[in-house]
């Protein structure tokens, strides 16, 4: 009798967990929440704009529209009006391009402004966490950490939430603990790598650009930089570690790059950057033109590249990323397409120096891919942002669902692969790598496919269809990020 009251207890409870799950509508929750997030940065885009400070309001107006696609009180608070279904912009309404204020007062009211914004973040937060705790009452726990990602955000410092999440501190900064065991065995690696052999003769290539070259050589790669033997040698560390690491992700043996040894070269001034172009590289027509205008080119004798760097050690990740590519084309015998190339290697740059490329070129000419979607921009000025600005841009496209589909960056060449796209495209090889690495590892021994065959090459791999594995990424995203 106990036995099968017991029994009937444990069915009881089972079915009400299963009811207290269902009775949880996370798409509903979501949707509330963002419109409130919207509601909220419309308000305070209308208070910048209120103060003429244009640039602010603009940020602010923007994350609502995409928080919320289109939403209506953004919209008209940037001068656009609805004319036979279609948003229009109203040119005597739009906002200025340039603020109203400068100097001390842009820095006084700008501050002012910024309490008012900090209190209102304090209360969305609040919002966010009670949402969250309505998952967690009905059992959603994944819709709960899904839901408290907007803390990130809004509260980026709130530690109870951060280890919710298996965060942990990766230097100042909060940041998945996967990504900081990743890193530390990323240094490891870097410090595994050596610094080459010291070359005494003196490089004739040096003579052709009007600059002493420092030479390191080693097992793979020779390392030359104009600026001393130090710099030489930090970087052919950073491109033995980088190769060490490539290898490791991969698990691939034997020699790569056909036998042949990479160069790599940095030189600190413009007229040696261009007398490498114009002289070494090999280019001519139109490929010479778009090298004169990029800071980083190929060259055919030696085999290798070269990078312009405005500070020390900006070269180590263009030309990691640049070896990272190289070892992979290695691995597959052939090149990949660029989310490909750009997802593996901002993955190795980003383990090995924390570290990523966060300036986007063109093919045409050479420029800065702004970061849109409203989410918190990367300062561009800077040499890189690293994988966590990467991170939280991804972030912001799997809360809003803005990201490219996996389908559509199969297509992309490189000229349109912007920072989303890259963004994107780091975070699927982060999540490949931490929930699917042999089966990551497998397609990436596939021999490389063009545009759309290589999704095939990716399904096959996985055993997903890319849809699903689209689904699972943004959801790992939302709950690890």
């Amino acid at each position: 009798m106990k036995r099968a009251a017991f029994a009937l207890c444990l069915a009881l409870l089972v079915q009400a967990s299963v009811v207290a799950q269902a009775a949880f509508d996370f798409e509903t929750e979501r949707q509330k929440l963002l419109e409130l997030l919207a509601d909220e940065h419309t308000d305070i885009g209308r208070e910048f704009a209120k103060a003429t400070i244009y640039s602010d309001a603009r940020f602010h107006l923007g994350r609502a529209v995409v928080l919320v696609r289109e939403f209506d009180k953004a919209m008209k608070a940037q001068g656009y009006e609805k004319k036979d279904g279609r948003w229009v912009l109203n040119a005597k309404d739009a906002l200025p391009q340039k603020d109203g204020l400068s100097g001390d007062k842009l820095t006084a009211e700008r501050e002012r402004l910024g309490k008012k914004r900090d209190a209102a973040y304090k209360r969305l937060a609040d919002k966010i966490r009670a949402a969250a705790r309505r998952a967690r009452d009905a059992q959603a726990a994944e819709d709960a950490l899904a839901l408290e990602s907007f803390l990130n955000y809004y509260a980026p410092d709130d530690a109870e939430a951060r280890k919710a999440r298996g965060h942990v501190k990766i230097g100042e900064e909060w940041g998945p603990s996967f990504a900081k065991a990743a890193r530390e065995t990323g240094a490891r690696h870097l410090q595994e790598a050596g610094e080459g052999e010291k070359v005494a003769e003196e490089d004739p290539q040096g003579k052709v650009i009007g600059a002493r070259l420092w030479v390191r050589k080693g097992t793979h790669t020779v390392a030359r930089a104009v600026e001393s033997d130090e710099r030489a040698a930090r970087l052919h560390r950073v491109l033995e570690g980088i190769i060490l690491l490539s290898r490791d992700t991969l698990k691939i043996e034997g020699p790569v790059f056909n036998g042949r040894q990479f160069t790599g070269t940095v030189v600190q001034r413009q007229e040696q950057y261009l007398a490498m172009v114009e002289k070494l590289s090999g280019k001519t027509g139109s490929d010479l033109e778009l090298a004169r205008k990029l800071a980083g080119s190929s060259q055919k004798d030696p085999w290798g590249f070269f990078c312009r760097e405005s500070g020390w050690p900006s070269g180590d990740d263009m030309l990691g990323n640049t070896v990272a590519i190289n070892v992979l084309y290695s691995c597959r015998g052939g090149g990949s397409e660029p989310w490909i190339n750009t997802g593996f290697s901002y993955l190795m740059t980003g383990r090995l120096l924390g570290t990523t490329n966060t300036v986007r070129y063109t093919v045409k000419e050479e420029g800065q891919t702004a970061v849109g979607g409203g989410a918190e921009e990367p300062d561009l000025k800077k040499k890189s942002e690293g994988p966590q600005k990467l991170r939280a841009l991804a972030l912001f496209q799997a809360q809003t669902r803005t990201d490219a589909s996996l389908r559509s960056l199969a297509v992309l060449d490189l000229n349109s692969l912007n920072m989303e796209h890259a963004a994107k495209a780091f975070s699927f090889f982060e999540f490949l790598f931490e929930k699917h690495p042999d089966k990551a590892r497998q397609w990436l021994k596939l021999k490389p496919g063009q545009k759309v065959a290589e999704i095939a090459n990716l399904e096959k791999a996985l055993g997903l269809g890319v849809d699903e594995l689209d689904n699972q990424w943004r959801r790992w995203v939302l709950t690890t990020y």
